[in-house]
């Protein structure tokens, strides 16, 4: 049983229900119908989606989670929600939702609460985010053609390689937004050369491929942000991260961890002719057996500077490709990824 919160500030009442349980409850029991509801629930809880359910059809519900996902965003307005904010990435997020609520209840629009019947917010909503994030990307790469003209320096590839790759994860994001579904175009990709791009700049890790990487049947910029995910968390959660140490040095991310990269045969049942299996594991300090299947769940993280999304997005990419993931202990007593079903090209 979730505890209720009752105000009223400036004529407005407003009810405060701790579960989505009780929220539905109220709203089943409530003698007048709400002009707005809100809904803040945190992934990988999803069921705020329940919520909408419950909510009448002509009562706009906002979806604002502190801290979500593209998953959940497009989870919700699928579901019928009128709009997807989260807060924690706007400079005065309480200040945004208020004007959100002012806007819809001041609008007075109808909304379909069902599955299905939310194709056209999402629609703006990715159009949104589109603009949003190209805008700055475009500027930045005008800006690093302008400093090219004027001085040579390999930092600037870089800064302009980094902006490609973010405009290739806008398409991705913006694609599933769309399609409600990860779409890819799979190819001949060099394999070997994926895992070198992948790999995270700045890092005091150490990448050692254990074995010749083949040529195989995958999108390439997907396939690298699956690869950088993982060697993410290999470098984030292997180590302490940039530290002091207690000699006044700096303990810099990843130091003195090694990620490994090799391939496996493919089960027995499956053609070794035209499939393979791919490890990534580390020497770090490993991952809780409990923890196996959560790992992979928007939202959760084994560290407070995580974000939860990085294994999310890989198991994502990794069920678009036909692929399976599983995570085990590596021989060094680290995480060891295992990708299965990798077909050669």
């Amino acid at each position: 049983m979730g505890s209720r919160i009752e105000a009223t500030v400036e004529g407005t009442r407003l009810v405060v229900e701790e579960t989505t349980a009780a929220g539905i409850a109220y709203l089943d029991d409530a003698e007048t119908t709400p002009t707005c509801i809100v809904t803040d629930h945190e992934p990988p809880e999803r069921d705020c989606f329940e919520l909408l359910d419950a909510a009448p059809s002509d009562v706009p519900v906002v979806v604002a989670p502190n801290g979500g996902s593209s998953s959940v965003a497009t989870g919700g307005l699928r579901a019928g929600a009128a709009t997807y904010l989260d807060p924690t990435t706007l400079d005065d997020g309480p200040a945004a939702l208020a004007a959100e609520i002012d806007r819809l209840t001041a609008e007075g629009e109808q909304y379909a609460h069902q599955t299905g019947g939310g194709d056209e917010r999402i629609e703006r909503f990715a159009s949104i985010v589109s603009h949003e994030l190209r805008s700055p990307i475009q500027t930045a790469k005008s800006g690093i053609a302008l400093v090219k003209t004027q001085c040579d320096s390999d930092y600037l590839d870089n800064v302009d390689e980094t902006l490609d790759r973010m405009d290739e994860l806008v398409d991705n994001l913006v694609d599933e937004l769309k399609h409600g579904e990860t779409t890819v175009e799979m190819e001949a990709v060099d394999l070997a050369a994926v895992v070198e791009e992948a790999w995270p700049d700045r890092t005091a890790a150490t990448l050692s491929i254990d074995s010749e990487l083949p040529t195989i049947e995958a999108e390439h910029a997907r396939l690298r942000q699956l690869f950088n995910n993982l060697f993410r968390n290999s470098v984030e959660h292997g180590s302490a991260g940039s530290r002091p140490r207690t000699d006044g040095s700096i303990q810099h991310d990843g130091e003195g961890i090694t990620v490994r990269v090799g391939t496996v045969e493919a089960p027995d049942g499956a053609d070794r002719d035209e499939s393979i299996g791919l490890y990534i594991a580390d020497d770090g300090p490993g991952i809780d057996p409990d923890r196996h299947e959560e790992i992979f769940e928007y939202g959760y993280s084994g560290s407070a500077e995580g974000t939860g999304f990085g294994l999310a997005i890989v198991s994502e990419i990794v069920d678009a490709f036909g692929w399976t993931v599983d995570v085990t202990e590596s021989d060094d007593g680290g995480a060891r990824f295992e990708l299965q079903n990798v077909k050669l090209s």
